[in-house]
């Protein structure tokens, strides 16, 4: 049995021509859901899986650097592959309404509500999907944002979304094994600093209160070398921290011991 995080991209704000904008996927050997859906993120997806063996999709906001590709995804189901059968995609608040709208597709007859199953996530909903069980919390963000809980008989996955301080991500996180977590900020915060992003000492202070043993940093500041943000997270954290990078492939499994 096998559990994993896949790194589809992380960049913050959008994509770059070697970085996909924040997507990931987790995984294990019977179940697959797809965690934020930003700018290049379905082509890598594409490398990993076939499209059509995605489980369900969640989407932490509707920021275009965490959705955009939802709509690629949509049309390859739909019209390339003519899939008969719905897959859960879960959105926050207003998302449903959003989805339907670009689209062009509100009513209950059109492809859209043929191929996916739209629903806002609830503060506290659990979904279960296979052999995962997922748990949400509404983050701190400057729009209606979904933090994201993944539990597996082999360990247990937190994903902040976009947020500041506080929040429901820091008790959804309490005992996780692997925090993936926003770091869109640069140095110590201050009263003027942005409130709706964590910056990577923020980070490694949440991943060692909630006692994980690994942290990967994603969504970094523009400007931000990923060794830049390890190192000043490191000092705070007792476990390993990583950078998120396309391709990162992150075993989510239980602290031994």
């Amino acid at each position: 049995m096998s559990f994993t995080l896949d790194v589809l991209g992380c960049n913050g704000s959008g994509p770059s021509r070697t970085r996909p904008a924040s997507g990931y996927l987790v995984r294990s050997d019977t179940t697959a859901i797809w965690m934020d859906a930003g700018t290049g993120t379905f082509l890598e997806l594409g490398r990993r899986i076939d499209p059509i063996e995605v489980d369900a999709v969640t989407i932490s906001h509707m920021h275009a650097d965490h959705c955009s590709d939802l709509f690629g995804w949509f049309h390859h189901l739909a019209y390339c592959r003519q899939m008969d059968g719905t897959v859960p995609v879960m959105l926050p608040p207003g998302g449903h309404e959003k989805v339907a709208t670009f689209l062009g597709q509100s009513g209950p007859d059109d492809p859209l509500h043929r191929v996916l199953d739209l629903a806002d996530m609830e503060d506290g909903q659990t979904v279960e999907i296979g052999d995962m069980r997922l748990r949400f919390a509404y983050a701190n963000h400057s729009v209606p944002c979904v933090s994201t809980r993944v539990e597996h008989q082999d360990g247990t996955l937190v994903f902040s979304g976009d947020t500041g301080p506080g929040g429901g991500f820091p008790d959804l996180a309490e005992g996780a094994d692997v925090v993936l977590c926003e770091a869109g900020l640069t140095g110590p915060r201050h009263l003027a600093m942005y409130k709706f992003h964590l910056a990577p000492d923020e980070a490694a202070d949440l991943a060692e209160e909630v006692g994980a043993h690994t942290l990967v940093l994603t969504h970094l500041a523009p400007g931000l070398e990923p060794d830049e943000a390890v190192n000043t997270a490191r000092p705070r954290f007792s476990g390993v921290v990583l950078a998120a990078e396309p391709g990162l492939v992150v075993e989510v499994r239980k602290r031994s011991g």
